[in-house]
């Protein structure tokens, strides 16, 4: 069986234009996190996430269920970013702590946090802007792996039809994102898991 979000985005391609209001209050964070995630500011972060918003309902009677619905989605925002990245020169400056915080719907990303060393405490905010140096020290093909497996929670069969790349390239990037992050960490003093 499909999930909430492929079924209201079949509805809206069969032609149910009320189930697009219900369809963008579920992604509508996701892709706002997304975008911020990558490095974008909270106004670009709005701006790419309606337009990518606006392609998917432009596109609507196209859509077809080949995978779940966010597999579609974030191809979509990706492509989105790399445009927005490319034309516009809005990089990636840094990954801000809000990107790692509650989500609008109030879910936290899943992340693994690092162990606090025994000698000294780390509060919840101080990991997280380690964890955010961290993150953003990551180029951008190990970030976007990065973002979408761990924040996002997408399989790596997801990951690898979003990025157009095999599976095992995906997993090469995920291990050498964690191996970078690890020694980020590390440097600050902060043990790894």
């Amino acid at each position: 069986m499909a999930d909430r979000d492929t079924e209201l985005m079949l509805r809206v391609a069969a032609g149910d234009e009320a189930a697009f209001e219900p369809l963008v209050r579920s992604v509508l964070p996701r892709l706002l996190g997304f975008f911020r995630r990558l490095g974008a500011d909270a106004a670009i972060a709005e701006d790419c996430a309606q337009e990518v918003l606006l392609k998917v309902y432009r596109a609507r009677a196209g859509y077809t269920a080949r995978a779940r619905f966010t597999t579609y989605l974030f191809h979509i925002a990706r492509n989105h970013w790399i445009d927005v990245y490319r034309h516009r020169k809005v990089g990636p400056r840094t990954v801000s702590a809000d990107a790692f915080g509650d989500d609008e719907d109030g879910r936290g990303p899943e992340l693994e946090g690092p162990s606090v060393p025994p000698e000294g405490t780390m509060g919840r905010d101080e990991l997280l802007r380690a964890l955010e140096r961290a993150v953003a020290s990551l180029g951008e093909e190990h970030r976007e792996v990065f973002v979408l497996a761990r924040v996002e929670n997408l399989r790596y069969q997801e990951i690898g039809e979003i990025l157009g790349i095999p599976v095992g390239t995906v997993k090469s990037r995920m291990h050498a994102a964690w191996r970078q992050i690890r020694a980020r960490l590390e440097a600050e003093g902060i043990e790894p898991p």
